[in-house]
Formats: C-alpha cells, sequence, structure tokens
C-alpha cells in the first residue's frame, strides 16, 4: 500500500488515518482528501489507484489458495461512491491467479476477469475506459433505453453514462485525454507520498510540551495523516515529539514538510 496526503480508512465504525502496510478487510471503506492519491494491493496482486477526494468500499473481499504454485483465487466486490479510480492486474499475478471483481459505480458495473481499466463515479457522469483486456459494463435502467450489457475488448474504448441520460456511444479515447485521466490516479513525485519500508520521515518540533504537541498529533489525523507520537529526552529535559514516517525520498518528505509547516522539517528515519 503505497499513498500520498491524506486517507482514511473505516473498518467497523472506526475511522483512522491509512498507515503503509495495512491489510485490507472485507467491508473496509476508504476515503482519500484534498490533492490525495493512494495505491492498494488486493490479496492476489492486483492494483487499485484512487484519485483525490475519492470514496471505495469493498463489499466484498475473499481470497483463497489455489494449487502448488501459490496463486490465489479472488472474488471481490468494489463500490466507488465518488471519484477516481484505476484497477491493473499485473503479468505476473495474471498468470498465477483467477479473479472475480465487479466494480460498481452509482449505476454502472463493471465485471473484470483479468484487465487494467480506468474509471470515474462524479456528480454528472459516470465513466469506464478499457485499457487492456476485456470487461463486461451494465447500467442500472434508464427510461426508454436499453440496458443490456455492453462488452468492451479493444484497448482504449471507453463508456460514459450521464446522469439520467442515455449512455453515450462507445467510444475511442484519446491519448492526451487518457494521459490527463491517469494523472488523476497516479502518485507523484515528490509530492509526499508514503509507502511500506520509507526511509525518511518529516518531524514537527514546534511545540514539545504534552499538551502542545498532543493538539498537533490529533490535528493532523483527524486530516488523514497517520502521525506518531513519541517522548523524548533533549538536554535532560523530557519533550514529546510528532512525526510523519515511511516517506518514500527526501523529495517527498521535504514537500510534505513544506506543505504542513508548523516547524516541520525533513530527515532520515534511524537506521538509514
Amino acid at each position: 500500500m503505497g499513498l500520498s496526503c491524506s486517507a482514511w480508512l473505516e473498518r467497523a465504525g472506526q475511522r483512522q488515518p491509512i498507515v503503509p502496510g495495512m491489510v485490507l478487510q472485507e467491508r473496509d471503506r476508504i476515503e482519500t482528501g484534498a490533492n490525495a492519491r493512494i495505491l492498494l494491493t488486493l490479496p492476489e496482486g492486483s492494483k487499485v489507484k484512487l484519485g483525490e477526494r475519492a470514496q471505495l468500499g469493498f463489499d466484498a473481499l475473499v481470497a483463497r489458495r489455489e494449487g502448488q504454485d501459490g496463486g490465489v483465487f479472488m472474488k471481490s466486490a468494489i463500490n466507488v461512491v465518488t471519484g477516481a479510480f484505476r484497477f491493473t492486474t499485473d503479468v505476473l499475478s495474471k498468470a498465477r491467479s483467477r479473479r472475480e471483481v465487479d466494480i460498481r459505480l452509482a449505476t454502472v458495473t463493471a465485471g473484470i476477469r483479468g484487465t487494467d481499466l480506468w474509471g470515474k463515479q462524479g456528480g454528472a457522469k459516470e465513466i469506464v475506459c478499457l485499457l487492456e483486456g476485456k470487461i463486461e459494463v451494465t447500467r442500472d435502467p434508464v427510461a426508454g433505453q436499453n440496458t443490456a450489457p455492453v462488452i468492451l475488448d479493444q484497448p482504449l474504448q471507453f463508456y460514459i453514462a450521464p446522469k439520467g441520460e442515455p449512455t453515450l456511444p462507445i467510444g475511442r479515447v484519446p491519448e492526451a485525454q487518457l494521459a490527463q485521466w491517469a494523472a488523476e490516479t497516479d502518485i507523484a513525485r515528490d509530492a509526499g507520498g508514503a509507502t511500506v519500508g520509507g526511509r525518511w520521515k518529516v518531524r514537527f518540533d514546534a511545540d514539545t510540551s504534552f499538551a502542545g504537541a498532543m493538539a498537533l498529533y490529533e490535528d493532523l489525523r483527524n486530516q488523514g495523516y497517520a502521525a506518531q507520537f513519541q517522548p523524548e529526552k533533549k538536554a535532560g529535559k523530557r519533550i514529546y515529539v510528532v512525526q510523519l514516517a515511511n516517506l518514500s525520498s527526501e523529495g517527498d518528505a521535504r514537500a510534505l514538510a513544506t506543505r504542513l509547516g508548523q516547524g516541520a522539517s525533513a530527515m532520515p528515519s534511524v537506521g538509514r
């Protein structure tokens, strides 16, 4: 799991900032903040990217081992409440694993059997764009229109369902538009990204009292940052430190420190 900027996980009614390495479970809900991006890895190796201000839920997420080669069969139902997403299956996971994935937008469902697609659930329309493979797209009934399933099996075909209006004819997305869509879900370089094993951190030294540090810690977590709070000693005195760990690079740490201010500074993690 990797992320840039703020993101939350809601599980069993409890909402908390996402930390790289968290294991996804059925019924989890994911939400991203302004300018945020997140990369989720599903049990059999598929990847889901989310853009800013997105909300996604795993209505079903079941995985089991198959055979002697370590392959996994995964069945999942993903509900995209709002925002842009991308689902990708790499070559290795295609070869070793099987999957039955349904991605549900407001009125449109894409059935996936191993592919690469981009989509978005917005206020005015729902979009599904096939990048590789084959998908079956269905839509809830619309007055006066045949909403039979549609097969997309050619790269760059896209399906658009305007809210309350008939589905548009299947088209082929121009490369420039595809690049713009992809940028909505890709984690940019040096933008505050964090990942498992990230070796940089941002440390806040503006207020080292218990009350001040705790207030900062709670504020950052409310914003969707996985802040850490710990006591230390400095010049023989007890101080309290707040930091954000697991940042991917020095550039990511510096970008995040600049964005958050409040006496934040970028530094390598211990042992780097």
